[in-house]
């Protein structure tokens, strides 16, 4: 017996709704069997990998967001959340790049710097007499950052997709920021972290687990919120006489300005409430740098007001402060100053500073040791038995300078590598920021010239490149890049 034509396209359609309800019913199953943690594990990853297919610069947006939880749950093998976007957005990039050969990779200002840091570490990789194992995974660390700079670089090419990569930029700071806020407010913290024994108010430390990075984390954001808020005010009140046809253009403009505000306020009180002393400083230079790329008046009020406030505070204005901030202040120049930690008197005020200047020393001499290629990436703590300043027995994990802290593990062809990439990225602000044009564009890099100066200023005292955060600031690099030449196109478009 023959089947009509029809009857087969009944046949067919019946297979379909077969194959479509066992997959229905596959959910169904999984939705009753599977924990909800799983299930939205397992929700979470289709979606990403889903976005990913679709469009690689949320492989880009994941990273950046990925930093404040990258400690807090470990993935299956062992992965962080940073480590899993990572590869996600390594493979998405790929892939396109792949599926289109006729688009030539865009290879940036700071391909060939970056290439001699990478270059740098794995020769310090190599002859480290520590752990390889350690060197490489410090390595791979900078090879993260890398790759972030070069899918910005290749990925951003719309309006909407720079918009995006701000949003995360700040917002994921932001996010952090409330939680060191509620650490500080409620004293939820360690012992350690406690400003003084008498109040239960704890330094801020958010996911970061560190009050002193947790500011640096910090310290890579609120420039550019700042910027954008000061950019916001200042169109908002260009455009102050709108007609009726504007005034819906104007609600959201407003809505954006107070929006920007919170966000720039949240992250500079959640810095003041992290009591990290270097990142104060870092912010001042980041305030400086910002004033001075805005413009030369806007640079010689801000030099006048820093030299009023230092005035203030030395003619005994430092009294009119809660006598810990004033503490920490004054403490300041105590961290500036040089001396022998082996020979020094501990007391309960200067225990800090007397181990800060140890972990210095411990650094300087594995780079006299080993001074071409250093101990290794990663090794500071390794190598810290073989010079310590006694009696200071344990290792805080870096040199609390990060320039001499890359002396020390990379020696002096990695720090210059370090210090010619960091160059390589002021030269890249300047010259975009000559490029820009209009309020929002000169804002945007306004604001991320005062990322740059604040992070190289907190270096001074911090390693800013544990937990993956250099992908905060490699983006933020990227991004210059990027508006450098959507600057160029909108020039030649016109």
């Amino acid at each position: 017996m023959k089947l009509h034509p029809d009857q087969w396209r009944l046949v067919t359609v019946s297979h379909r709704q077969l194959v479509i309800w066992t997959i229905v019913a596959a959910l169904a199953l999984g939705l009753a069997v599977l924990p909800l943690k799983t299930l939205l594990l397992i929700g979470g990853v289709g979606l990403a990998i889903t976005l990913l297919l679709i469009e690689p610069v949320f492989g880009l947006y994941a990273a950046v967001l990925s930093i404040p939880v990258q400690e807090l749950v470990a993935l299956p093998g062992g992965l962080s959340y940073t480590q899993a976007a990572m590869l996600l957005a390594t493979i998405a990039w790929a892939l396109r790049v792949l599926a289109h050969p006729e688009r030539r990779i865009s290879l940036g200002r700071l391909f060939p710097l970056w290439a001699t840091l990478l270059w740098a570490l794995l020769l310090a990789t190599s002859f480290t007499p520590y752990s390889q194992a350690e060197a490489f995974k410090e390595t791979l660390r900078w090879a993260e950052a890398f790759l972030i700079w070069l899918i910005a670089i290749n990925t951003l090419q719309r309006r909407w997709q720079i918009i995006g990569l701000i949003a995360c930029l700040l917002l994921a700071p932001a996010a952090d920021a409330v939680i060191g806020l509620s650490q500080f407010l409620t004293g939820n913290g360690p012992p350690s972290f406690r400003i003084t024994p008498d109040q239960i108010f704890v330094r801020a430390y958010g996911t970061i687990g560190q009050p002193n990075s947790f500011a640096g984390y910090l310290n890579m954001a609120w420039p550019l919120a700042l910027a954008l808020a000061l950019g916001a005010t200042a169109a908002l009140w260009q455009r102050r006489e709108a007609s009726g046809a504007e005034r819906a253009a104007q609600i959201r403009r407003l809505s954006l300005m107070i929006g920007l505000w919170l966000v720039a306020a949240l992250l500079l009180t959640a810095l003041t409430a992290s009591f990290s002393r270097g990142a104060w400083i870092g912010a001042l230079c980041g305030l400086l740098v910002m004033a001075l790329a805005h413009s030369r008046r806007s640079a010689r009020w801000m030099i006048a007001a820093l030299g009023i406030g230092v005035l203030v505070l030395a003619l005994g204005g430092i009294g009119l402060l809660p006598p810990v901030v004033a503490e920490r202040l004054t403490s300041i120049t105590r961290n500036l100053t040089f001396f022998d930690a082996s020979t020094a008197e501990v007391t309960t005020e200067n225990f800090a500073v007397v181990e800060r200047m140890a972990q210095i020393q411990a650094g300087w001499r594995m780079f006299m040791a080993h001074p071409l290629t250093g101990v290794g990436p990663g090794n500071y703590t390794p190598a810290y038995p073989d010079f310590a300043v006694l009696p200071w027995y344990r290792s805080r994990g870096h040199a609390h300078n990060y320039y001499l802290h890359m002396a020390a593990e990379a020696g002096i062809i990695g720090a210059l590598a370090y210090l010619a990439l960091l160059l390589g990225a002021c030269y890249q602000a300047f010259v975009t920021l000559r490029a820009t044009a209009g309020t929002a564009w000169h804002s945007l890099v306004v604001g991320c010239c005062g990322i740059i100066a604040t992070v190289a200023g907190h270096e001074l005292f911090e390693n800013l490149h544990a937990l993956s955060m250099g992908i905060q600031i490699a983006a933020v690099w990227g991004l210059l890049a990027v508006l450098e030449n959507w600057q160029s196109r909108s020039a030649e478009r016109e």
